[in-house]
C-alpha cells in the first residue's frame, strides 16, 4: 500500500502562508469560539490555535455556553479589530447549528460555510465580489485540503487545467452540507462524474448538478477512479480492497476508519487523514479574508 505523506503536503502549505502573513506586516486577529467539554473537540480547538499563533496570526480561543454563542457572534460581527471568526461544531447537532453558520459575517467566515459562499460555490462563481476579479471566493476548509492533497500527489491532475477531473468517477460516502455536498460539487465543476451517497441514497453530481441515480455501491465503487468517505459511523460496511479496481485512490476524511484493515495489503494510494491540511486550508481563508476585505491598501 501506497500511504501518501498528507502531512509534508500540509507543511509545505504552512511554510508559503507563514511567508504570506509575514509579507503583509499587519497584525491578523482571529477569535475561535467553542462551546463543548468534549475533550477531542478542546484539543483540536487548541491544535488550531497553536497551529495559527505559529505563523503569526492572534488566535483568542473562548469557550462560551451554547446559548451565548448568537449573541457572541453578533459582537465579533461588529468588532473591526477581529479579522476571522471560527466556530467549532457541532454544537447542536441539528438545524440551529446552521443558523449560527449563516450568523457570521461572510467577510470574517473562515469555514466558508455561510450561504454567502455556499451560494457562490454552488453557481461556480470564484470570485469574492461582484466588483473585484482581483479577489478570489473562499472555498470550505475539508473539501478544499481534499482537493490540495490529490493535486500535489498528482492525482487530480494538472492545477492549470481547466477541467482537471474530466473523464474520472469519483464515488463520495458523506453528503452533508459542509463537506461531502461541497466536495461533489467542486470535483464535479472540475470534469468528474461524482457518485455521492448518504444514508438517503445515491445521488449523481455532473456540472455542479445533482440528479438520481439507482447505482449501487458495488457499481460505483468498482468504476471510481477515487474513492473519498466520510462516515462518523461503526455502522458503516467498511470498503474492502476487492470492491475496488486496483488503482484506485482512497481517502478517509472521516475521525473513524472507513476502509477495512485488509487495505494494509492494498497496492494502490491510500491517503487515511486530512486534518493536519484542514488547518493549512483554514489558515489560508484566514489570511484570503484579510486580503479581500480587511486589509488597508496605501
Amino acid at each position: 500500500m501506497t500511504i501518501r505523506d498528507y502531512l509534508e503536503v500540509s507543511n509545505e502549505f504552512t511554510r508559503e502562508l507563514k511567508l504570506a502573513i509575514e509579507t503583509l506586516k499587519s497584525s491578523i486577529k482571529v477569535v475561535g469560539l467553542i462551546a463543548t467539554n468534549d475533550k477531542p473537540s478542546l484539543a483540536y480547538a487548541r491544535a488550531t490555535q497553536r497551529k495559527f499563533s505559529e505563523l503569526g496570526i492572534e488566535y483568542d480561543l473562548k469557550s462560551i455556553p451554547r446559548l451565548e454563542l448568537e449573541e457572541e457572534i453578533s459582537r465579533l460581527n461588529a468588532d473591526a479589530s477581529v479579522h476571522g471568526i471560527f466556530i467549532y461544531f457541532p454544537i447542536f447537532f441539528n438545524q440551529q447549528d446552521d443558523y449560527l453558520r449563516n450568523l457570521v459575517d461572510f467577510r470574517k467566515d473562515i469555514e466558508a460555510g455561510s450561504q454567502y459562499w455556499t451560494r457562490k460555490l454552488y453557481q461556480n462563481d470564484r470570485f469574492a465580489t461582484d466588483l473585484d476579479s482581483t479577489k478570489k471566493a473562499l472555498l470550505p476548509c475539508t473539501p478544499l485540503a481534499i482537493i490540495k492533497i490529490l493535486t500535489a500527489q498528482g492525482i487530480y491532475g494538472a492545477p492549470e487545467a481547466k477541467r482537471p477531473l474530466t473523464d474520472k468517477i469519483v464515488t463520495i460516502f458523506n453528503r452533508s452540507e459542509v463537506i461531502g455536498r461541497p466536495l461533489a460539487v467542486m470535483m464535479s465543476n472540475d470534469g468528474a462524474k461524482v457518485y455521492s451517497f448518504d444514508e438517503n441514497g445515491p445521488l449523481v453530481f455532473e456540472d455542479a448538478k445533482p440528479q438520481e441515480t439507482n447505482i449501487s455501491r458495488k457499481q460505483a465503487l468498482i468504476a471510481s477512479d477515487i474513492v473519498i468517505t466520510g462516515v462518523p459511523s461503526d455502522k458503516f460496511e467498511k470498503i474492502r480492497p476487492t470492491e475496488i479496481a486496483a488503482d484506485t485512490v482512497c481517502l478517509n476524511f472521516s475521525s473513524l476508519p472507513n476502509f477495512s484493515e485488509e487495505f494494509a495489503d492494498y497496492t494502490g494510494t491510500f491517503i487515511p487523514r486530512v486534518g493536519p491540511m484542514t488547518v493549512a486550508m483554514c489558515i489560508r481563508n484566514t489570511v484570503r479574508l484579510y486580503q479581500n476585505f480587511h486589509q488597508v491598501t496605501k
